[in-house]
């Protein structure tokens, strides 16, 4: 099924040359000839971009479809297309959300490129309307309008990798390569070669020069993803990296500039580990400059419907959807594996479905297999802790519940939220 656009262009011929080209190119357009009709179609929903004209006749204009288009569908990217004299409006509208604009009179290749270069912005499966989620994607997209080397933490399954694609895509550095390094998937004695480069006979079977990853980066982004299993001699090497922004292969002394932007993930929590030494203190504060925090699938079950749907739409059925009950069961679980078991156990159901709804009974989630009464003891449970973290943070902070919101790492609004629902 192809990416679904928006196009809200008013000029008759410019719409129908855009929609042709777009469609052309693979994409499936929604065509508005005026910002009203614009905001009918945004209020159906499903779209993966929106390209809009600035000034658009009636009283609506893009800038208005932009505001409407960040209150119901914050992730998708707003592009704008602007006549020469209106380029300081659209500057404006860049600093209110909107992505990127292209000026008129425009030749078509461009705006095509400009529309790929996005098509992957919203991130594959970082699909939400939860509060809590919906500010972590602005605080990563604040993050990505800068220089600054950027953290993200959370547990395995939230998506940090997807986050950190997104965040290329939106940064100064989007025109260059996105190099991902597992650093826990790499033999420790060959990481250093990886990242750096390997000078011929280096090493036994290094027959020739080899480029790191750093290099193969330069004015793009380095993603370091489990940052935290580098070993101690290593993240010394990463650090002076960071610091002097040079660095030489292995085997060799030619010293190697680099411009490329790092952005390192891990689930493990890092602060603790700079506390018995098992991660440089010094290492953390220098990747840590901008960290972003992913938040578990738990503390976002609203957002189970939506992700599901768009599972399906992998599927060679993609009107196929899971009835209410399975919705529920879904919603009761506690996902340790988080958006990536998610995916797996809806997908696995419709394997075992003939096409059709898919009820709850398909849906292979042994933890579930309780009685009602021990789920109802497991709620009561965790509301415990949830009512103690909570105090304890309250404690901490003096009763500031903006800081014990940083640091229970939730939202002010989240926060607030469940103090009312836990009856404090």
């Amino acid at each position: 099924m192809p990416d679904r656009i928006l196009l809200v262009e008013d000029k008759r011929a410019m719409r129908n040359m855009l929609t042709t080209a777009l469609e052309e190119d693979g994409w499936s357009v929604t065509a508005a000839a005026d910002g009203s009709e614009g905001l009918v179609c945004l209020e159906e929903g499903g779209f993966d971009l929106i390209l809009s004209d600035v000034c658009l006749p009636g009283e609506l204009s893009g800038i208005e479809v932009l505001a409407k288009a960040r209150e119901c569908c914050r992730w998708v990217p707003v592009l704008l297309m602007t006549a020469f004299g209106t380029v300081d409006m659209a500057v404006e509208a860049m600093k209110k959300g909107a992505r990127d604009f292209i000026t008129k009179p425009f030749d078509l290749d461009e705006v095509l490129a400009l529309v790929k270069r996005y098509s992957g912005a919203a991130g594959s499966l970082l699909i939400g309307s939860s509060s809590g989620f919906l500010a972590t994607l602005e605080r990563a997209r604040k993050g990505a309008a800068t220089d600054l080397n950027m953290l993200l933490l959370g547990e395995s399954g939230t998506g940090k990798e997807l986050l950190s694609r997104m965040i290329h895509s939106e940064s100064d550095y989007r025109s260059g390569p996105f190099v991902p390094v597992n650093c826990a998937a790499i033999p420790a004695e060959l990481i250093e070669s990886e990242l750096f480069g390997a000078e011929k006979g280096a090493y036994t079977g290094a027959d020739r020069m080899r480029q790191g990853r750093f290099e193969l980066a330069r004015g793009g982004t380095v993603f370091l993803d489990e940052v935290g299993d580098l070993d101690p001699a290593l993240q010394g090497k990463l650090l002076r990296v960071l610091q002097e922004r040079e660095f030489t292969r292995v085997g060799g002394t030619e010293i190697i500039r680099t411009d490329a932007r790092v952005i390192s993930a891990s689930n493990r929590d890092l602060e603790a580990e700079t506390a018995t030494g098992v991660f440089r203190k010094d290492l953390y504060f220098r990747i840590g400059e901008f960290p972003v925090t992913l938040p578990p699938l738990r503390d976002r079950l609203e957002d189970i419907p939506d992700l599901c749907s768009h599972f399906l739409q992998e599927t060679p059925d993609p009107d196929c959807f899971l009835t209410a009950a399975a919705i529920d069961k879904l919603t009761a679980y506690d996902w340790p594996g988080n958006v990536r078991e998610l995916r797996s156990i809806v997908l696995r159901a419709f394997a075992l479905s003939d096409g059709e709804a898919i009820g709850s009974d398909l849906l292979e989630i042994a933890d579930l297999k309780l009685s009602e009464g021990l789920l109802e003891e497991s709620a009561r449970a965790a509301k415990t802790r949830e009512k103690e973290l909570i105090r304890k943070a309250l404690l901490e902070t003096g009763g500031n519940k903006k800081e014990a919101a940083r640091v229970l790492k939730v939202s002010y609004r989240t926060l607030l939220s469940r103090i009312k629902e836990l009856n404090f």
